[in-house]
């Protein structure tokens, strides 16, 4: 059987979505040795499973030959997954443990709980614009005493988080504050948080926190960009340390506005199984395939008279973000400053059964099919990308506001810029004696969200 695919952008919260040319698949057909199954039933569920990742899995020849079909459907997933693979996903709406629940999804809060010179204390990392609890007054750096009325440590908070999503609300009591902030949810708000712009030495410095790649962002970074001409920007930070990916045609556009590249130079590359092949896109494709038709003037009559970038990255920086930190290099300068990042370097499309009624009872399958490169072919960054200068943003206590030139991934970039180290500005050596205990954000990570293709 041929398969003719036509790949269409899709975001998803905290994916990369990627827009592929067509591409013809052959295989998948079923043999008359095949078992046959009723429809609905968890063995048919499974066969379909399999059957789809024969064709298009990056690990399609390591799937096995006689497995066992009598699991239900996620226990039949994991048991045929790659070991390298951590990021498919098989969901279901009407099974919630296919879609797990974090304290930043639900209620737009990160708590790190860590260890200092012996003492331990639960700090809020990040409060979302537009959450219940930032709009009461939360602040990253707070410190939390009590969730839900229990006074918390490292034994207890994942216990605390995982009952506050189970109810779906959490109280945090803070230091220093008498009231409790309530929080039960929040209306996602444009990725770009914040922007400033700073002189120092004689140089202008601009200053962006992005959040995510979400196609609203594209607006407010052209707003920005313009912002930033009319300022005359001579230096750009760009703070994506705890960006979660997003679309690559966003990816792209903001690639084009930073860079010297035309439309028609390599942004990236992709690998897929033997039927897939490798595929190589230019910026102007990547573009194209969300915002059409492509002006991508509109892109570079925004270019700052900058000649580098300097990126803030953490542990949590994933997929498009890393997407575009590993494109960038073979177009600009760039110096990365903070941690390693989280290392999703690969694509996944949608497979449904989109018969009336469906016959594997509303499953929705997202194996990964694609390896992602930059366009000199380097990849492979499952460990994450490492910094040019390491910095642990936990290192100095209490934490600064993001877009504050005192924080200290921006004061480090700063410093960089300037040419003039500031007195407090901490690299690896600031974070020689910190043990993180919790971290709520792992739970993200470890959420099979990787980049995405759509058929």
């Amino acid at each position: 059987m041929v398969y003719l695919l036509y790949f269409k952008n899709k975001i998803r919260r905290g994916c990369l979505s990627v827009l592929l040319l067509n591409l013809i698949l052959t295989g998948g057909c079923k043999k008359e040795k095949d078992p046959v199954f009723d429809p609905g039933t968890n063995e048919f569920i499974n066969d379909w499973v399999l059957d789809s990742m024969k064709v298009y899995y990056y690990w399609n020849s390591s799937l096995p030959n006689k497995p066992n079909y009598n699991q239900d459907p996620l226990s039949f997933f994991a048991s045929i997954k790659n070991n390298a693979d951590h990021f498919s996903q098989l969901l279901n709406p009407d099974v919630p443990q296919s879609y797990p629940r974090t304290l930043y999804s639900d209620f737009g809060v990160d708590l790190v709980t860590i260890s200092k010179a012996g003492a331990e204390q639960t700090i809020v990392r990040l409060s979302v614009p537009g959450s219940d609890g930032y709009q009461a007054g939360l602040r990253r750096g707070d410190k939390v005493n009590m969730i839900n009325g229990v006074t918390v440590n490292s034994a207890n908070i994942a216990a605390l988080s995982e009952a506050s999503l189970k109810k779906g609300s959490i109280v945090l009591q803070v230091e220093g504050v008498n009231t409790a902030y309530n929080i039960n949810g929040y209306l996602k708000p444009n990725p770009v948080y914040t922007t400033q712009v700073w002189e120092r030495e004689g140089k202008k410095i601009g200053y962006i926190f992005l959040n995510n790649f979400d196609t609203k962002a594209l607006n407010r970074l052209k707003e920005v960009f313009a912002s930033f001409q009319g300022q005359q920007v001579t230096e750009l930070i760009l703070d994506m340390r705890y960006n979660t990916g997003g679309e690559v045609s966003v990816a792209a556009a903001l690639a084009a506005m930073i860079t010297r590249a035309n439309e028609n130079a390599i942004f990236l590359e992709y690998r897929g199984n033997a039927n897939a092949g490798t595929q190589r896109h230019s910026f102007g494709e990547e573009i194209s395939k969300l915002f059409r038709p492509l002006n991508y003037s509109q892109y570079t009559s925004l270019r700052l008279n900058i000649n580098r970038i300097f990126i803030l990255t953490g542990r949590h920086t994933a997929s498009a973000a890393e997407l575009l930190i590993n494109s960038l290099p073979p177009h600009f300068q760039t110096t990365r400053i903070g941690e390693a990042t989280l290392g999703k370097d690969m694509a996944e499309f949608e497979l449904a059964d989109h018969r009336t009624p469906s016959q594997v009872n509303g499953w929705v399958l997202w194996p990964l099919v694609f390896k992602i490169y930059n366009s000199q072919g380097k990849g492979d960054y499952t460990t994450g990308l490492s910094p040019d200068v390491f910095s642990d943003e936990l290192s100095a206590l209490p934490l600064k506001q993001l877009g504050d030139p005192d924080e200290t991934l921006t004061q480090l970039a700063i410093s960089r810029i300037t040419g003039i180290a500031k007195a407090g500005v901490r690299s690896a050596s600031g974070s020689k004696n910190l043990n993180k205990l919790f971290d709520s954000r792992d739970k993200d990570d470890l959420l099979p969200i990787p980049i995405r293709v759509l058929r």
